[in-house]
């Protein structure tokens, strides 16, 4: 029971840094985002948090497989690839709601894809379930990319 503590931490706390950040910026989305033309396969913006609240759980819960497996050659990478990337992801809501700064959230949203899809192939062999993890957020990313390039290149 101790050891799956851990991994409900990881959980709460990357869903409160995510609902924290979602917060600070909300006030740009009530006021600048529901001005801009935007993809007509847009979701409605509840689905955002929906959505968002059961990928942070995941990145959690493949994060927590991550810290918890025995070295392997590209233990490393992966943990410092998962780092920047988590910090990124935490970083492009306010380069994109409060900075507005589009493109800029376009390369970091880019940058995630990167390094998500590079855990995802670096930790397949040994921790699949890590990488299965993270295949719904990479997928979503993918989407969300979309999402802002429209944005970057319709406003």
């Amino acid at each position: 029971m101790k050891k799956y503590s851990s991994l409900i931490l990881w959980i709460i706390v990357l869903e409160l840094v995510g609902s924290g950040i979602g917060l600070l910026t909300k006030g740009s989305v009530d006021s600048w985002y529901i001005t801009l033309n935007r993809s007509p396969l847009t979701p409605p913006n509840y689905l955002f948090g929906i959505a968002w609240s059961i990928l942070y759980a995941m990145i959690a819960a493949s994060g927590w497989l991550i810290w918890q497996a025995k070295e392997f050659a590209a233990s490393h990478i992966v943990k410092k690839s998962y780092i920047i990337q988590l910090l990124l992801n935490w970083s492009w809501t306010p380069l994109f709601f409060h900075y507005q700064l589009t493109g800029t959230s376009l390369v970091c949203m880019s940058a995630i894809i990167i390094l998500v899809g590079s855990i995802i192939i670096k930790t397949y062999n040994r921790l699949r379930l890590a990488s299965f993890l993270l295949i719904p957020y990479f997928l979503w990313l993918l989407f969300a990319s979309h999402l802002n390039f429209y944005i970057w290149e319709y406003n």
